[in-house]
């Protein structure tokens, strides 16, 4: 009657075990989370857009954006250059000492050459462009940045949940083994192995709580929010391709449009070299102040020749845009290669996917025939209670497996170039 009472009184603690352990895992609850503050008000696009305010890149668009302004205004300017003011005095003191002065006064004013103009007001619309591009491509960049930081957070929170679970299995493992330590159905020493596997246990928890507190500082960093959307999973682009819309091919590409035209402003502009008009006048007297003659002085200046001179300059431009095509060349390559690889990665992790759900089915139907084997007594508690914390890792594996797959969409998503 006593054993019979002590196995009763066994299998009642057993099966608690089993209602909490194999019970199907629920999304924890924000509150639940150590770290992590969920908003559900907040979405991807959203913390994208606040990331991107507050990005450093910010100031290297706005400088662009003065930049194209500042060409703007010289490409409207209808003078080619600083113009002068002339000032000659003559007087022939030193040398024939005739009492004789002459004053010559002008204004001097750069004129575009032709084609010049036109070339400036290239070189301003691409700039224009190039600066609307390099925008879209620091959001998109930041957006890359997003995506890794809130995944990154998604899977360190499932490795903790999975350790806290587990570490639970584990401690309701030692008081059941307690208890029948004191019912003298198992040894001391069964009892010391229970409470070192719920330390080992315990330790894991500590390292994935770590882990995650690191991932949530990464994203606040990163974003400078304290909150993070609840759901920020994507759908897979029907984009096959790397577009010329691509943020960063687009941005790329209106740098070499914008190099190019600086290759022509500076075959054209010749360090400003300009052809110029000056209007001024001409006035000659004695010393006693007899005007003896006055008149109105129209200069005309071209340049001619001088290409050598300026061919350095010239090349200085085509490195600067061979630069940028290769730049463009190279960063075309880099996508196509990633996109390949996010490819295979969905293929696979989708075929793994199934692979782990099945597995999760198996666990299932473990935990339930060591259960019925536990109550037969053909297995011992502490064997059976360590098949279920494997088989409750093989569970929580398939939801691991199948956020490695939405972080993939998102991936995927990021290479072929949306922007939440």
């Amino acid at each position: 009657m006593q054993r019979a009472a002590r196995a009763v009184r066994a299998l009642t603690i057993v099966g608690a075990l089993l209602v909490s352990a194999s019970a199907p895992c629920t999304e924890r609850s924000f509150e639940a989370t150590p770290v992590v503050p969920y908003d559900p008000s907040l979405g991807l696009s959203k913390v994208v857009e606040a990331t991107f305010e507050h990005y450093p890149r910010q100031a290297l668009i706005s400088a662009s954006e003065e930049e194209a302004r500042a060409l703007q205004t010289r490409a409207a300017s209808w003078i080619a250059g600083y113009p002068l003011i002339f000032l000659q005095y003559i007087d022939d003191t030193i040398i024939s000492n005739q009492g004789l002065v002459e004053v010559q006064t002008g204004y001097q004013i750069p004129i575009w050459m032709w084609g010049q103009k036109e070339s400036g007001q290239r070189v301003a619309d691409e700039a224009v462009r190039s600066t609307l591009a390099f925008g879209k491509a620091v959001k998109h960049e930041v957006a890359g940045m997003v995506r890794d930081a809130l995944w990154a957070i998604k899977l360190a929170e499932n490795r903790y949940e999975l350790a806290q679970q587990i570490y639970d299995v584990a401690t309701k493992l030692v008081a059941t083994v307690t208890r029948r330590v004191e019912l003298g159905d198992l040894s001391r020493s069964d009892l010391l192995m229970a409470e070192s596997d719920a330390l080992e246990k315990k330790t894991l928890v500590g390292q994935t709580e770590l882990d995650l507190i690191k991932a949530y500082q990464a994203y606040t960093n990163v974003t400078r929010l304290q909150r993070v959307p609840t759901d920020f999973s994507e759908k897979q682009s029907q984009v096959k391709e790397i577009e010329e819309a691509h943020p960063s091919v687009a941005a790329i590409t209106a740098m070499v449009e914008r190099a190019q035209a600086q290759v022509d402003w500076t075959r054209r502009f010749k360090q400003g070299n300009q052809p110029s008009i000056m209007v001024g006048s001409n006035h000659a007297r004695t010393f006693d102040g007899e005007s003896m003659n006055s008149g109105t002085n129209l200069v005309v200046q071209i340049p001619i020749g001088g290409e050598d001179f300026n061919a350095p300059y010239v090349a200085e431009a085509n490195i600067a845009l061979n630069q940028k095509i290769v730049e463009r060349e190279t960063l075309l390559r880099e996508l196509n290669k990633a996109l390949a690889g996010i490819r295979r990665s969905i293929d696979t992790n989708r075929s793994l996917l199934e692979i782990a759900e099945r597995r999760r089915e198996i666990a299932e139907t473990q935990i339930k025939m060591n259960q019925l084997a536990f109550e037969s007594g053909e297995i011992e508690l502490i064997n059976f209670l360590k098949i279920q914390s494997t088989a409750q890792a093989t569970i929580r594996d398939a939801r691991e497996r199948a956020i490695l797959l939405q972080r993939d969409l998102a991936l995927y998503n990021q290479v072929v170039g949306i922007t939440p």
